[in-house]
């Protein structure tokens, strides 16, 4: 009888155990990779919904500031009337006190 190990039998064994053996380390592989992808993807999930939170934010004082924008150039125009007004008055009463 031939050496146990090279019967066609013992070799196809073998042979199927090494294909198992690779085939239980790519589905591991995948697996792992599975995670990952899935991971990634609630992490972008999760980025997506803070970027779109912060862009409200940013759209919310954007508008803030257009409005104080408004008010401070009310406010300038007023306090220019205002010191105008009151360069006029002291221009007047220095004439009245020279006279």
């Amino acid at each position: 009888m031939k050496n146990p190990q090279q019967h066609p039998l013992y070799v196809a064994t073998h042979r199927l155990v090494d294909a198992l053996d690779r085939l239980e380390y790519n589905l591991q592989y995948i697996t792992v990779t599975q995670d990952r992808s899935q991971q990634q993807e609630k992490q972008l999930i999760i980025f997506e919904r803070k970027n779109g939170e912060l862009l409200q934010e940013k759209q919310q004082q954007d508008t803030a500031i257009a409005e104080l924008q408004v008010q401070y150039d009310v406010l300038h125009k007023t306090a220019s009337v205002v010191h105008k007004r009151l360069e006029d008055s002291i221009k007047r009463l220095t004439q009245i006190i020279e006279e």
